[in-house]
C-alpha cells in the first residue's frame, strides 16, 4: 500500500504530515538539548523532563498521530491509545522508560553529570543528517508545486491555441462578408486570395488547438495518474526514510545510555524493544486508512467549435494541412527520439544510485547514502520532467498518424537552415521576396530558399541534391506540375518550359535595366550586372522568373532583380551612358507599395503609396537612399517602384 495509489491528488495533506516529522526532529533535538543541561541535576529533573515531553506527546503538539493535517483525528471516536502508529507508541515508550530511569539514577546523578555531558554533544551532531531530510521534503514539495504549475501552463496553451481559433474562423467569416459585398472584379479576386489565405491560417489554427488539446488531456492524464502518485510516493520513501533516520537516532541514544549507565540497563533494554516493533510501512498503512477519501479521475477536455463555424474535431487534412502535418510529424519524431535516449540514459544511471544507496545504507563506511537519494532524487525531477514532453510528442505524432497516415518513404524532409538575404531572393514555396539576416532558411542538401513562417508548408520533396528544387505552392495558392498536388516544379522542368506561351509572352520584346547583379546557379540562367541593360523575351507565369538575353546570350533572371516598367527602353529617370553601358541616377521620386519600419537610425519609414524623394540608387545592395517628411535615410528598393511626378 502506497501513498500514491491511495491518496491520489492530496499534497496538501500528505505535506503536512511530512512538515509534522520535521518539527518532530527539532522536538528531539531540544530533547538532547536538555537532556545535556540537566545532568548535573539529574536525578532530580530528568523525571519532570520526561513528564514535560510526555505532556507535548498527548497534546499532539509534534503531529505524529494519524489524523488530519493539524494532528486532531477524523474521526471523533478514535483513540490514539488504542490505534496509533508505531512511531507514536515508541515515542511513548522511550518517555516513560526515561521517568523509569530518573528514579533508579539518583545514586548516580554526581558521576554522570560530566560522563553524559560529553556523550550527547557527539550525537547533537547527527543533526545535520535531520537537516538533510528537511530539505529534501521541502524541494520535493516545491518539485509538486512546478508540476502543476507546468500542468497549469499547457492547460492555458490550449485556451490560447483556442481564442486564436475563434479568432482564425472570425476572420474568415468577416472575408467572406467582405467578398459577398464586392462589386468589380479587381477586388473579387483580391478578397478571393485573402479569403483562400484566411481558410488556409483558420484550418493551421484549428490543427494547432487540436493538438493543444489533446496534449493537455494528455499531459492531464499524466499529472493525475502518474506525477502526482509518484511525488506522493517519493514523499513517502522520504518519510519513511525520516523515520528510520530517527530510529537510528534513538538506537544510538539507547546504546549510549546501556553503556553510560549499567544500572539503567533494564529500562532501556524495554525501550529497545519497542523500537524493533517500529514499522513504517504499517504507519503508512495507518495514516492511509484514515486520510483516504474518494477521487475521480477529472474529466477530459472537449473540443469546442469556434461560434462562428460549425467545426468538428477532425484534423484538418487538405492539402495545405497535409504538408503542415507531415513537417509537424517529422518534426515531432525528431524531438521524441532525442528526449527517449536522454531518458534511457538517465534511467540507468537512476538504477546505478538506487544500487549505490543501498549499499551505502547497509554500510555507511561506504559513502553518504542521503547524498545518493539527493542526487537521485534530481534525476527522477529531470525524468519526470522529458516524461512530459515525451507525452506531448507521442501524442501530437498519434493523432498526426491517426489523421494522415505515416510519411512515406518518397516524402524527404529538407533540413533547413537559418540563411541570411542580403539581396532580396525569392521564396520558392509562396514566390515571395525573401531577404534580411534572419528573415529567411534555406535547405543544405537542395538549397530550397524559404521564408521562416513558410518553413511547416513545405512539402516533404527534398532532391538531395543541390540545385535541384523542387518548387511548391506559390502565392497564390494555386499547384503547378502534374506528378504531386503539392507541386514539382524543378529547375530541370523550368528549363524545359523555356519557350514563350500565349498567356506570358509579350507581343513584342522590349527594354529593361538590371538592379542587381546576379550570378547564375544552372546552365539556363544568364548573369548580368547592375546597370545593364536587357532586353525581355519573355516571363514564366507566376514564378517569378524572366527569359532575357543581353550581349547574344539568353537566359533566365530573376524578376525582381530587373526593372521592365519602363518606357523607350530606359526610364526617363535614368541617364543612358552609350559607351559604358551604365545607368546613373539623377535624382527623382518613387511611391512605396509596402509598409517599412526603419530597422536603425540611418533608416526612414514609410507607409504604403508614401512618396519618396530619391536622392540615391546606390546605397549598397538593394537599397536606396532618399527623402521623406524631411528625413534623410536608406530604404529598401524592393519596397517602391517608380512614380513619375
Amino acid at each position: 500500500m502506497s501513498f500514491g495509489s491511495e491518496l491520489k491528488d492530496q499534497i496538501s495533506i500528505v505535506n503536512q504530515f511530512v512538515q509534522n516529522g520535521i518539527q518532530f526532529l527539532g522536538e528531539f533535538r531540544d530533547f538532547i538539548k536538555e537532556r545535556a543541561a540537566i545532568e548535573k541535576e539529574y536525578a532530580s529533573k530528568l523525571e519532570a523532563f520526561a513528564k514535560k515531553h510526555t505532556v507535548k506527546k498527548d497534546r499532539k503538539v509534534i503531529g505524529l498521530s494519524v489524523g488530519d493535517a493539524t494532528g486532531s483525528p477524523r474521526d471523533p471516536e478514535y483513540d490514539a491509545s488504542t490505534e496509533s502508529s508505531t512511531f507514536v507508541k515508541a515515542w511513548a515508550v522511550i518517555l516513560q522508560e526515561t521517568e523509569n530511569i530518573a528514579k533508579d539514577r539518583a545514586e548516580f546523578s554526581e558521576k554522570l553529570s560530566t560522563i553524559i555531558f560529553d556523550e550527547i554533544k557527539s550525537l547533537i551532531l547527527k543533526q545535520e543528517e535531520a537537516r538533510k531530510k528537511a530539505r529534501q521534503f521541502i524541494r520535493h514539495s516545491a518539485f509538486a508545486a512546478k508540476l502543476a504549475s507546468d500542468r497549469d501552463k499547457i492547460y492555458a496553451e490550449k485556451q490560447k491555441a483556442k481564442a486564436n481559433y475563434d479568432e482564425r474562423c472570425t476572420e474568415v467569416l468577416q472575408a467572406q462578408q467582405k467578398l459577398d459585398k464586392a462589386q468589380d472584379e479587381k477586388t473579387l479576386e483580391k478578397l478571393r486570395k485573402e479569403h483562400q489565405h484566411d481558410i488556409i491560417e483558420r484550418n493551421i489554427s484549428k490543427n494547432f488547438y487540436l493538438l493543444a488539446l489533446r496534449v493537455a488531456n494528455a499531459q492531464k492524464k499524466k499529472h493525475c495518474l502518474t506525477d502526482l502518485p509518484a511525488i506522493l510516493d517519493h514523499m513517502q520513501e522520504l518519510n519513511e526514510s525520516r523515520v528510520r533516520a530517527v530510529k537510528y537516532i534513538w538506537d544510538e541514544y539507547v546504546d549510549f545510555e546501556v553503556s553510560a549507565l549499567s544500572n539503567s540497563e533494564q529500562h532501556l533494554e524495554v525501550i529497545k524493544q519497542a523500537l524493533e516493533e517500529v514499522d513504517e510501512a504499517a504507519d503508512s498503512e495507518l495514516f492511509i486508512k484514515f486520510n483516504k477519501r474518494d477521487w475521480q479521475e477529472p474529466p477530459d477536455f472537449d473540443f469546442e467549435s469556434s461560434h462562428n463555424a460549425d467545426d468538428n474535431e477532425d484534423l484538418q487534412v487538405d492539402d495545405i494541412s497535409h504538408v503542415y502535418l507531415s513537417n509537424k510529424l517529422v518534426r515531432a519524431r525528431k524531438q521524441l527520439a532525442s528526449i527517449n535516449a536522454t531518458i534511457d540514459i538517465k534511467e540507468r544511471d537512476i538504477e546505478g544510485m538506487q544500487s549505490l544507496q543501498e549499499a551505502y545504507s547497509t554500510n555507511a563506511n561506504l559513502g553518504d547514502a542521503d547524498t545518493v537519494i539527493e542526487n537521485m532524487l534530481e534525476y527522477i525531477r529531470e525524468v519526470t520532467v522529458l516524461r512530459t514532453m515525451q507525452t506531448n510528442y507521442e501524442t501530437e505524432i498519434n493523432a498526426i498518424i491517426e489523421a494522415i497516415g505515416d510519411v512515406g518513404p518518397d516524402q524527404i524532409p529538407h533540413e533547413f537552415k537559418t540563411a541570411a538575404f542580403t539581396i532580396p531572393a525569392k521564396c520558392d514555396l509562396c514566390a515571395m521576396n525573401v531577404w534580411g539576416l534572419k528573415q529567411g532558411l534555406a535547405c543544405k542538401n537542395c538549397g530550397y530558399n524559404c521564408h521562416a513562417k513558410c518553413e511547416m508548408k513545405v512539402p516533404l520533396n527534398c532532391t538531395k541534391e543541390m540545385g535541384k528544387i523542387n518548387r511548391g505552392p506559390i502565392a497564390s495558392m494555386s499547384f503547378v506540375g502534374t506528378t504531386s498536388s503539392y507541386g514539382t516544379v524543378s529547375d530541370d522542368a523550368r528549363s524545359s518550359s523555356s519557350s514563350p506561351n500565349t498567356s506570358s509572352a509579350p507581343a513584342e520584346t522590349h527594354r529593361a535595366v538590371v538592379l542587381y547583379s546576379y550570378t547564375p546557379r544552372n546552365a539556363d540562367e544568364l548573369h548580368v550586372s547592375k546597370g545593364d541593360i536587357v532586353t525581355v523575351i519573355y516571363t514564366l507565369d507566376d514564378s517569378g522568373w524572366v527569359m532575357v538575353s543581353s550581349n547574344g546570350n539568353e537566359g533566365l533572371v530573376p524578376a525582381s532583380y530587373i526593372d521592365m516598367d519602363v518606357e523607350d527602353s530606359v526610364p526617363a529617370s535614368y541617364t543612358v551612358d552609350e559607351t559604358e553601358t551604365t545607368i546613373t541616377a539623377v535624382g527623382d521620386f518613387v511611391r512605396a507599395i509596402y509598409d517599412w519600419v526603419a530597422q536603425s537610425a540611418d533608416e526612414i519609414s514609410f507607409n504604403e503609396n508614401d512618396i519618396i524623394e530619391v536622392t540615391s540608387r546606390d546605397a549598397g545592395e538593394g537599397w536606396f537612399e532618399g527623402i521623406i517628411s524631411g528625413k534623410r535615410g536608406h530604404f529598401p528598393a524592393n519596397y517602391v517602384e517608380d512614380y513619375n511626378t
